[in-house]
């Protein structure tokens, strides 16, 4: 951190110089920790984003359709690949709530409820009490994040389900449409 006015000039600080400087520091570790939130939350919103309009893209829905992604989760919980219980959609509806927040209020309250609706949603998908726990003792950065990864590897699960079965089935499509062999002479 860069040195204070009065370190510079060697000499006391004045309360007004402490204050603020007090007031800053206070204000740089909010933001630190504000900024690894959002960063961490946003950049796992937009590789889940990804994943949901390629879901919706093999399974024949133009994503264009759907903009936001409450619309995404939607069309996708409709669609419901076997490979995503619909708990995981409810569960990604709770993070998405968690970073709309982050980006337009900071709330940190709000971000602190949200970010607890989200372990519990989690927990609650999660099989062993091992897994349980090691849910219970994240961070709500953490957990919020880990909730999203979870969410988005079962659905790039169902996209690469439905790519293959669409392959096999293209494929023996093509050989049942293949000639007959010429009979034996």
């Amino acid at each position: 951190m860069a040195k204070e006015i009065w370190e510079l000039e060697e000499r006391e600080p004045t309360q007004r110089e402490l204050l603020f400087a007090e007031h800053r520091q206070r204000f740089d570790e909010n933001l630190k920790r504000v900024d690894d939130m959002i960063l961490t939350v946003l950049k796992a919103q937009i590789v889940v984003e990804r994943s949901m309009t390629a879901l919706l893209d093999v399974y024949g829905r133009d994503p264009k359709h759907f903009f936001f992604t409450k619309e995404k989760i939607k069309e996708c919980k409709k669609i419901d690949p076997p490979e995503v219980d619909q708990p995981i959609w409810d569960l990604l509806s709770k993070c998405s709530y968690v970073r709309n927040e982050l980006a337009h209020s900071l709330n940190d309250e709000e971000i602190k409820r949200l970010s607890e609706d989200v372990r519990e949603a989690y927990i609650a998908v999660n099989e062993t009490e091992r897994e349980k726990q090691a849910v219970r003792d994240m961070t709500h950065t953490q957990v919020v994040m880990g909730a999203i990864y979870h969410c988005g590897m079962f659905i790039m699960l169902a996209t690469d389900a439905k790519e293959a079965a669409d392959k096999q089935a293209k494929s023996s499509s093509s050989h049942s449409h293949a000639q007959p062999a010429a009979p034996p002479q």
